[in-house]
């Protein structure tokens, strides 16, 4: 392998990370803003990701679709998680689980 392809590996690599950590920060920055709006409790650190996969919508429409998973919690006793779902750097749907109280509540 020569000099100039190692380093083309490289920098793809680096790039790859790079744009890996903005799309967690994107996850973390819509996960706190999801809470707050909802009138939920963000519980930090809890931003992980679950998958990451290629998609391919049309010609233009090319890249990875990525899902975080986070906990919230409703009244700072319990603990619920919610998903995030990114295509490359675009937040397409914020998902919060449907509380045990709610189901109960709809039920009646």
């Amino acid at each position: 392998m020569s000099s100039l392809s190692l380093l083309f590996c490289i920098g793809i690599l680096v790039w790859l990370w790079l744009v890996s950590l903005k799309c967690r920060d994107i996850a973390v920055r819509t996960a706190r803003a999801s809470c707050a709006h909802q009138g939920l409790q963000f519980l930090d650190g809890t931003v992980s990701l679950r998958s990451i996969r290629p998609y391919y919508m049309n010609a233009d429409d090319l890249g990875f679709k990525r899902t975080y998973l986070f906990d919230y919690s409703g009244d700072g006793i319990s603990r619920q998680t919610a998903c995030i779902v990114l295509h490359n750097t675009r937040v397409t749907s914020v998902i919060f689980e449907e509380s045990r109280n709610e189901r109960h509540d709809q039920a009646l």
